[in-house]
């Protein structure tokens, strides 16, 4: 495993870090166990709880007894999607993300959190008090680094004011000018950033023909209905391993995040952050978003 720097601070992280999310069902504690060590032993150590599950902190703590905390470094990401529905609407208040943190620590048995990430928020979501608090809390230590993710208008906010460590945004072969702006602007303001959403689902293979069977029409270039073909045309490598490898291409990430689904899968992607794409590949790649158009930004990730 690569490992590269959280921007300017003291801190590095692997270049593929594993997000720990219930979008795929639940699982038991032990599921969630086998996981995390499937990302320990690929080297990965950066780890971010983005489920609401008990059972998700519960196999955190079990997975890193033993494990020298100094080593791994454990994000949180709070929002609406991460606390019963009735408070949703207050999530960002400073009641609830010291509640939030709190909960997170005791579930988890953490004396800190590296990095918390704000989920999403609009643009008026995030009063100064909350802003006060969060400041107060990592001066006293009990979180490291304060972030903020999403991909609507109102993260552009969150990066101008200069009160943020990290930036979580989505990052792919079909980013546009937007994203690439944005990843611009954070590092200007010195702020690490994680990528994630590298495999959209307009790039997985079933949507690729879809797209060609029902958009394109009988008249339109060669070039623009096969465009994406490549994908799952490229001997050894799988379409899902070719969108990593380029969004690892990205210096100012600082790590992209995959999913868990099987441990097998987290060892898979993990080597691919190891190989370097075959020669003539990135440039199959740019012609491919010259010719869908993709590379003007007007294509929302999935």
């Amino acid at each position: 495993m690569r490992y590269r720097p959280f921007a300017h601070f003291k801190l590095s992280l692997s270049a593929v870090s594993l997000a720990l999310t219930d979008e795929h069902g639940p699982r038991s504690v032990e599921e969630w166990v086998a996981l995390i060590f499937a990302g320990l032993e690929a080297g990965i150590n950066c780890f971010e709880v983005q489920g609401r599950h008990p059972h998700i902190a519960q196999g955190l703590e079990r997975a890193l007894v033993g494990v020298d905390r100094r080593l791994v470094v454990i994000a949180w990401r709070i929002g609406p999607r991460s606390i019963p529905e009735e408070y949703a609407a207050r999530a960002f208040q400073p009641q609830l993300i010291q509640a939030a943190i709190k909960s997170a620590m005791v579930r988890a048995r953490l004396d800190y959190l590296d990095i918390l990430l704000l989920d999403d928020p609009g643009e008026h979501d995030l009063p100064p008090q909350s802003l006060a608090l969060l400041k107060q809390l990592k001066g006293q230590g009990v979180i490291r680094f304060i972030g903020v993710a999403g991909e609507d208008e109102a993260i552009d906010a969150y990066i101008s004011t200069g009160a943020f460590d990290t930036l979580a945004l989505p990052f792919s072969m079909a980013s546009g000018w937007r994203d690439r702006l944005r990843l611009r602007a954070a590092q200007e303001r010195d702020m690490a950033v994680i990528g994630y959403g590298y495999y959209p689902q307009l790039l997985h293979p079933a949507q690729v023909e879809e797209v060609k069977r029902s958009f394109w029409s009988p008249k339109a270039p060669e070039a623009q209905a096969t465009a994406y073909d490549f994908l799952s045309q490229t001997p050894h490598w799988g379409p899902e391993e070719i969108c990593l490898a380029y969004a690892l291409t990205e210096p100012s990430i600082a790590t992209v995040q995959i999913t868990a689904d099987d441990p097998v899968r987290i060892q898979t992607l993990a080597a691919a952050a190891d190989r370097d794409m075959p020669s003539g590949l990135p440039a199959q790649i740019e012609m491919a978003r010259i010719n869908t158009g993709r590379e003007g930004g007007a294509l929302r990730h999935a």
